[in-house]
């Protein structure tokens, strides 16, 4: 019982809402905001002769006033089409609500456009619907409200494609008048070089004349082609809609039963899932509450980490700075040692040297034996003293040098002197 208050209560609030919903948009119909964007939607056609036609040259009057004329003729056309259209439909026009009450009427439309056009169905769907929406009204009068809806909804669209249709045919025929004139000027500049074709002239605008007729015959019998189709589209519109609704009444008695127990069995369904959906929420509500806390303890252990981290870095970056400065002091003290001492003697500079000086005076002492070039080396003793190339030797006899073996032995083995501080390369450390 607890459960079924509960749904109750939620479709209440659900009503109340629509409701509310319904009321706004009601009141926005009354300030005539939407009544204010269809009329901007609907296009108006200036009617009678254009001004632009008017100020087209002509040389022929008659022609300019027979072409003309058929601007008025083309407007009286469609108006009549209008005014057919508004007698066949005066009882749909007669009212914008079917004589429904407003609300009623809208909650009409909107339920129906609720379901799409090409849902299988679709009919039998929101006529159920409508049924217990309105329960006080009979499916008779709801299905002649659908038709009259369908009726306004035609009249509507017939109006708009026949304004459209105006508009575009006193588009034409202004650029039609145009193309006539134009070429009535030149036949009239072909006339003024010659006089003795004025016959011709005459000629010529009497068959721009007879294209123009012909054009608005053919007009004429194209809109009487579109009338005819529309007409026939709209027989076959009602009679697919009869043969629906004979479908429907035949489903009807035995799709009945099978709602109700539908209804019986989504009834129980809903009672268990909102039972199980309950613990299941306060299961999910009591690991959630678990899972914060031990994410709240965990930040702060992080965030105690993260600090420690960032004292240790600093500390080691102090040390790292501690001991840079110890190193330069150290390479500073040994550069001391071995920088040279040299007294400031700037005479020097421009005085010869002793070379120069014994190749002057001749007493320079020659050795034809000396080598033309300094040889400095290593004696095969001094070589093979080293250890290492003693252990490679060896390894090489042996066929094991080229094994990791071998070349560990290699990295291990010291030479005899050790290379002097300064010369060691500091590049790939500092890296």
């Amino acid at each position: 019982m607890k459960t079924v208050d509960s749904v109750k209560e939620q479709q209440k609030q659900l009503l109340d809402r629509l409701h509310n919903e319904q009321l706004a948009l009601e009141q926005d119909l009354h300030l005539g905001i939407l009544a204010e964007i269809g009329h901007h939607m609907e296009k108006k056609v200036q009617q009678g002769i254009p001004e632009e036609a008017f100020d087209l040259e002509c040389p022929d009057l008659d022609l300019k006033a027979s072409v003309l004329q058929e601007f008025i003729l083309l407007d009286e056309k469609h108006r009549e089409r209008l005014v057919d259209l508004e007698i066949k439909h005066a009882d749909v026009i007669s009212s914008d609500t079917g004589g429904w009450d407003a609300k009623d009427h809208y909650l009409f439309q909107v339920i129906v456009d609720q379901y799409p056009h090409d849902m299988q169905n679709r009919r039998m769907l929101y006529i159920d619907m409508l049924k217990r929406q309105f329960p006080k009204m009979t499916r008779a009068e709801l299905v002649a409200h659908e038709d009259w809806c369908i009726y306004y909804k035609y009249y509507h669209e017939r109006r708009k494609d026949i304004v459209t249709d105006w508009i575009r045919d006193r588009r034409e025929l202004l650029n039609k008048t145009k193309v006539v004139f134009a070429e009535a000027c030149v036949a009239i500049e072909y006339e003024e070089v010659k006089n003795e074709f004025k016959q011709k002239q005459q000629e010529m605008c009497q068959i721009l004349y007879q294209k123009v007729k012909q054009w608005r015959e053919q007009k004429t019998e194209a809109m009487l082609l579109e009338q005819k189709l529309e007409e026939q589209h709209r027989q076959e519109v009602l009679i697919h809609m009869k043969e629906e609704e004979e479908k429907e009444k035949k489903k009807r008695r035995h799709q009945k039963e099978m709602v109700k127990e539908y209804h019986t069995k989504l009834d129980e369904s809903r009672t268990r899932q909102e039972e199980s959906d309950r613990k299941r929420l306060d299961e999910l509500q009591k690991l959630l509450a678990e899972q914060a806390a031990y994410d709240k303890e965990r930040v702060k252990f992080r965030e105690i980490q993260f600090l420690k981290k960032e004292q240790e870095r600093w500390e080691k970056e102090q040390q790292k700075i501690v001991e840079e400065e110890e190193k330069e002091e150290r390479l500073e003290t040994l550069r001391q040692t071995v920088r040279p001492v040299v007294e400031s003697d700037p005479v020097r500079v421009w005085q010869d040297t002793e070379a120069w000086q014994a190749h002057r005076t001749g007493e320079e002492d020659i050795n034809i034996q000396k080598p033309l070039y300094d040889n400095y080396g290593y004696t095969s003793q001094q070589v093979y003293s080293d250890p290492r190339l003693r252990l490679e030797h060896k390894l090489r006899e042996a066929g094991v040098h080229n094994t990791d073996y071998a070349r560990f032995m290699m990295s291990k083995m010291k030479p005899p002197q050790e290379p002097r501080r300064d010369m060691e390369s500091t590049v790939f450390k500092n890296t």
